[in-house]
């Protein structure tokens, strides 16, 4: 019921004031409904309960009892008793203490795990939305080239019937209205598949509405790598690692303890509670060694030592397989601004052509054919334009995602 009421909390406002769906609302919506959000959450919870656990282990061991008995062999009255015992064990090589440091670093490691998590949530969403939106504007321009290829195919028709134009030209403009034909056909059912892809990954109905345009700009220019989420990670790791080796390591050496325990005990007067008759109050150290205990523990710190080895060098791996990995993904980045460019550069010769056809068609220059062609070559190059575009603006946030930077500097 509650998750209930927060997506319609959510939802509400895309539906009452637009009329249309917004890539921040969708988010909102995927980190709200989303199971493995849900699925980090437990994990951080349970982390967090561990911690608590931990410390708590560090408390003495406290205990309050209270009895009445009476012995009918005697034939004494009832007898009242109570007591109070506080004790507490410290050894040199105490489990609470690594417990402590231990689920300290793993709570880290579910507070980075969850964190991630939302960011690829919101990166996700981010992928589906744009991939819908580049898919419902492509279909808005095959439909204006269908119908521009549809007057080339009647202009073109007409000129056959007059001997302007040959059997072969005719062919090869049913040819293209097919492709047409074909291309809407397939960019519908791609829209249908790609808002399908989204809304099931959101959880709710699609109501059909437009998705709104973002206002997305062009942040990274450059890049160095420092670190991520998953290096992070990693490095806990590592340390918890060197602590359960020390701990093992502290193991060689013989087993030290101190003890102290206070134990009351007042059979007179369980009730004077301000007059305690200590009966125990004891501090004690001990000392023992198991000599036979040695080549096992020695085999198990062995264990412990290999793996730390492994740690270690998996850590300095993947520090140089981020350098190299941003380098890539800088390098697809640029590369993709300089076909971007190069596309809006072809858009506006294409724009300009159609204007010039135009200036040309109106003063007889030109048939009516070439005109819908220079619209058709215009239209297509927006087409391309629209796609580096949003290329350009995945990779930005592949960037982000990776640098564990915020997602559309949000999230």
């Amino acid at each position: 019921m509650k998750r209930i009421i927060i997506l319609t909390i959510l939802i509400i406002p895309i539906l009452i004031f637009a009329e249309e769906y917004t890539l921040d609302g969708l988010i909102n919506i995927g980190l709200n409904s989303s199971y493995s959000i849900k699925q980090e959450n437990v994990s951080n919870l349970n982390a967090q309960s561990n911690l608590r656990s931990s410390w708590i282990g560090l408390l003495p061991s406290t205990s309050i009892s209270a009895g009445r008995s009476k012995n009918y062999d005697t034939n004494l009255d009832w007898i009242e008793s109570a007591s109070f015992k506080l004790s507490k064990t410290i050894s040199l090589n105490e489990p609470s203490y690594y417990n402590v440091r231990t689920s300290i670093l793993n709570k880290r490691n579910a507070d980075l795990s969850l964190e991630n998590r939302k960011k690829i949530i919101a990166y996700t969403v981010f992928l589906k939305y744009l991939s819908v939106l580049e898919s419902q504007k492509n279909l808005d321009i095959q439909k204006e080239n269908l119908i521009l290829q549809q007057k080339i195919n009647i202009q073109v028709q007409v000129q056959f019937e007059t001997g302007d134009k040959s059997a072969l030209e005719l062919q090869q403009s049913k040819i293209s209205l097919i492709d047409y034909d074909i291309a809407v056909n397939e960019a519908t059912n791609n829209l249908r598949k790609l808002r399908k892809s989204l809304f099931s990954y959101l959880n709710i109905d699609d109501k059909g509405f437009d998705l709104s345009t973002p206002n997305m700009e062009l942040t990274i220019e450059n890049a160095e790598f420092k670190t991520n989420y998953d290096l992070q990670q990693k490095e806990n790791s590592l340390i918890t690692s060197k602590i359960l080796l020390f701990q093992q390591k502290m193991n060689f050496l013989p087993s030290i303890s101190m003890s102290y325990s206070l134990n009351h005990n007042d059979p007179n007067d369980i009730y004077n509670f301000g007059n305690y008759d200590r009966t125990s109050n004891t501090l004690s150290l001990s000392a023992s060694y198991n000599i036979f205990n040695l080549l096992q523990t020695r085999e198990q710190y062995l264990q412990f030592k290999r793996n730390h080895k492994l740690l270690e060098m998996d850590l300095e791996i993947t520090k140089e397989n981020n350098a190299i990995d941003l380098q890539i993904l800088l390098a697809d980045l640029e590369t993709i601004k300089q076909s971007q460019k190069l596309h809006a550069d072809k858009l506006e010769l294409a724009e300009n052509n159609l204007q010039m056809a135009q200036e040309y068609y109106k003063h007889g220059m030109i048939s009516l054919l070439d005109l819908d062609r220079s619209k058709i070559e215009f239209q297509n190059s927006k087409v391309s334009n629209m796609s580096k575009e949003f290329e350009l603006l995945r990779k930005q946030e592949e960037i982000n995602l990776f640098l564990s930077n915020k997602i559309l500097g949000k999230w």
